[in-house]
Formats: C-alpha cells, structure tokens, sequence
C-alpha cells in the first residue's frame, strides 16, 4: 500500500501527539463527537481563490492516504501502542468530503473551515490541514521566498542549541512551509548533531513530534497530549477539575509513560490547583506554551517545592514561539533556579524565510490554528495565560473564569 497523496508522503506526517490522543479516545471515549474550527490569527495573511482550489484538491485526496506495511512495523514497535492500535491505523482513511466542510468569499477571502464527526477519526486531520493551508498560502498567495540556504541554516541553528546545552526536538509540522521545507530542516537537523557529536556537546537533538520524519531520519517521535484532551474532558466529565481527571486518565492509559502534563488549558493557577504531590511524582514534566516563561519556571519550582517534590528531579518542556536565543536564555534560566528544561521549537525552524525582493525583510509565516469548539455537542473552551490565545467569545471567557474563581 502506498500514498496517491500530492503533497503528503505518508499518514504517518503528523505529529506523534494525534496519535498518542487518538488511542487514547479509543480506549476511553470511542463514541464521542467532536467539533473543530479554523482561525486565522493574522487577518493580513489570507489565501486567494487560486490557493483554496488547490486546497480543495489536496484535502480532497486525503481520502487516498494509508499505512503501508513498514509504517505499520513501525507503529507496532511503539511500545505504549498496542497491537489493536496498530490495526485499526491500518485500516484508518480520511473522509474529508463528509468530515471536512469550508467556505471561502473571494471578495472578502475570508476562509472558514470546520471538521466534524467521531472524535477518534476526525482527531488526525488538524495538523496536517494546517500545513496544507501555509503550503496553499505560500505557493499562490506569497511567493516571494525561495529555498536557498535552508539547510544551512537548521544545521547552524541545531549547533547553536546543542552547543549551549539544550535538549530540543523539531516542532514544526502544523506551520511549515511545506513538506520539502521540512525535510530540509530535519535533514540539517541531524547532520548537526551527528557534528556535534565529535565535539562532545551537552545539548541533544531530542526527536520530532513528525511521525514520519522520525522515521526516515531514524529519531524518536516526539509527543504527548494537547490542549483538545483537557478541553474534551472539561466537556464530558466537569470543569473545575478537568485539569485532574484527563491526567489521571491519561496515566491510565499510558502507565507513566508520556508523562509530560500540559499546563494552560485553563490558565496555569487553575493547573496548579489539582496538580498535588502525587501527580507531581506521576509526571515527569510539565509543558510550558502559553504566557512568561521566566515567571512560568520560578513558579513551578515553587509548586513542586510546596508539594514535596525535588525539582531537580524533574524538567520543564518549553513549546511557546521559541527560537534559538530565547531557547537558550530559557536553559539558563532553569539550571539557575534548579529544574530541567528541554525544547519544542516548530515554526522558527520550519518557517523561517527572508524575502527574494529583499533579504533584509522576513517573510512572515502565517499564525493559525484549528481547536476543538464542540463535544458532544457541549462548547468547549481553552483559557490560556495568554488572552490572544483563548478560543473564545469574551463572554464565554468571563463564564468560565466565574467557574473556576479565576479574577
């Protein structure tokens, strides 16, 4: 079996963290319905009726994707997969043309996207929607780029990060230019730390979230859980303390494995709440992506102090719009204050272009997302450190906040 698919080589080119989720809903919550939108965050940047007849096509023939017989070796050598698991991604297919509805005014060129059905099969089309739609962007609309130096510049990037000491994996699946912008980076990526090996740096390349790419390149896959669990959770089994019960869920599943628990799907000080000494000694990690990371990292050290944990048994994984130097500030920053710290870096790595017309000027990638907006036909709402990323009306948000006794 092998993929039709233009654009995508494989099923498998998505973030690990789809499908650690997706097992997860199979095991616990197979006949639950989902609803998610698109937002486009930067208004500016907007596709154009060339592009969207090109998306369409591309979402279109994701019905045409599956497993081949070596990506399925692959997913059962996962050892926190079982072998249903394995079978029932052999059997997955897309169904964008029932799942997937969009409408786009060329006048306006507001774009507009929702994907609806079983939470357990529309769970995987987010990531790989979101690249198509930069991709759509970036071959119709703005393509005043090119790929020289590309290559160069990730292996530079990567000596940087492992030179200062940083643990890193690549990110950037959900807002890369394209596919072959990808594999460039990646490709950069471990010819870096191959290099830096010989010079016996503390830094790692850690892995990527990119299933595939992990793959080719012979890395781990990295990933865990996303905002979409806690906020699904909210909706099926209570708010005010969605934070506990999706991490007790998830420890469940997954036995200690993935142990990295997210922290802002509600505010990080509704996190804390429930975040006691035994959670605190489950996880591993915490995951940092929304809000300051400097003030982030003196408060969990805090927390885990309050509770009775040694912070330096544990480690912070930071995943908020880093690049290399905020990057390494930030590993400073917690070996001084006694905790660990390792890195998702997405699109600074995957999306980092000047323009052709004048290199001085950066060509600005574009700033979306798609969240889940209904469960079970139940609103959800995700209640970031950052307001700009709630994904909410203001009145929802005020609802929620009188919910949780956030001021």
């Amino acid at each position: 079996m092998t993929s039709q698919h233009e654009v995508f080589p494989s099923i498998l080119d998505n973030d690990l963290y789809k499908f650690t989720m997706q097992y997860a809903v199979l095991q616990h919550y197979k006949d639950t319905q989902a609803v998610y939108q698109f937002t486009n965050r930067d208004k500016n940047l907007q596709l154009n009726a060339e592009a969207v007849a090109w998306l369409d096509k591309q979402i279109k023939d994701m019905s045409q994707l599956e497993l081949s017989t070596k990506e399925y070796e692959y997913i059962r050598s996962f050892d926190y997969f079982d072998q249903s698991y394995a079978d029932y991604l052999l059997k997955f297919r897309y169904r964008p043309e029932e799942q997937v509805k969009y409408t786009f005014d060329p006048e306006t060129r507001e774009f507009e996207l929702e994907i609806t059905g079983l939470w357990h099969e529309t769970i995987l089309y987010e990531v790989p929607l979101l690249a198509l739609i930069s991709e759509a962007y970036f071959k119709f609309v703005d393509r005043d780029w090119n790929y020289d130096g590309q290559y160069e510049k990730a292996m530079e990037k990567g000596i940087q990060l492992l030179k200062n000491g940083c643990k890193f994996s690549e990110f950037g699946t959900r807002r890369r230019r394209d596919f072959k912008t990808h594999d460039i980076v990646m490709h950069g990526l471990k010819d870096a730390a191959t290099q830096c090996k010989k010079e016996d740096y503390k830094g790692a390349l850690t892995g990527t979230s990119n299933v595939y790419l992990a793959m080719k390149y012979d890395t781990l896959a990295i990933g865990t859980v996303a905002h979409e669990f806690f906020m699904a959770i909210s909706a099926l089994e209570g708010v005010e303390h969605a934070n506990r019960g999706t991490l007790e869920r998830w420890y469940e599943t997954y036995k200690g494995a993935l142990g990295i628990a997210l922290t802002d799907t509600f505010t990080t000080e509704v996190f804390l709440r429930d975040f006691d000494h035994d959670l605190a000694e489950k996880y591993v990690a915490v995951r940092q992506d929304s809000g300051d990371p400097v003030e982030f990292i003196q408060r969990i050290v805090q927390h885990y102090k309050s509770v009775n944990v040694d912070p330096k048994t544990k480690f912070i994984v930071f995943s908020d719009a880093l690049n290399v130097e905020r990057a390494i500030k930030l590993q400073k920053v917690a070996q001084e204050a006694g905790i660990g710290a390792s890195f998702g870096i997405g699109t600074s790595l995957t999306n980092d272009f000047v323009k052709v017309s004048n290199p001085s000027q950066k060509s600005t990638p574009m700033n979306m997302v798609i969240k889940m907006k209904y469960c079970n036909d139940k609103r959800v709402i995700k209640l970031s450190d950052d307001v700009l990323k709630h994904s909410a009306s203001d009145d929802l948000v005020e609802d929620l906040k009188k919910k949780l006794g956030i001021k």
